[in-house]
């Protein structure tokens, strides 16, 4: 008896509204990002599994909510390393019980809140840059 991994597939529909996004968002992105490369079916159909809903996911962050260039998003995932990011994680969360940091926001002067996830991806975004740069 053996276990398999299956992963869902998703058509392009599907996997659009998983992550907010309209279809033709993730035929454009696909152009501009290698990494995003879906399952082709024999009729040319796209078909995307769970990794590739997480990376559009981590595209649309990185555009939408960082407010990245294409360019700037391409050169974050080429120098994203899963798992060094996720020790970084981890040490940083245990170096920092604070859950929330009080910023000021500039342009519509009010204080917002980050919480302590995002504060983890900058923190680890950080590093990865260092490292580029060592």
């Amino acid at each position: 008896m053996s276990l398999q991994c299956e992963q869902k597939i998703y058509k392009i529909g599907q996997a659009a509204k998983l992550v907010g996004l309209k279809s033709y968002v993730l035929r454009f992105w696909e152009g501009e990002f290698e990494q995003l490369e879906p399952i082709r079916t024999a009729s040319g159909q796209r078909l995307y599994n769970d990794d590739h809903v997480k990376l559009i996911s981590r595209i649309k962050t990185l555009l939408h909510d960082e407010g990245l260039t294409i360019e700037g998003a391409r050169k974050r995932l080429d120098s994203f390393e899963p798992q060094a990011e996720q020790e970084v994680v981890s040490k940083s969360a245990d170096q920092h019980p604070a859950e929330q940091l009080p910023l000021f926001d500039m342009e519509k002067k009010q204080e917002i809140t980050l919480d302590n996830s995002i504060l983890k991806d900058i923190h680890a975004e950080l590093l990865a840059v260092r490292k580029l740069l060592d």
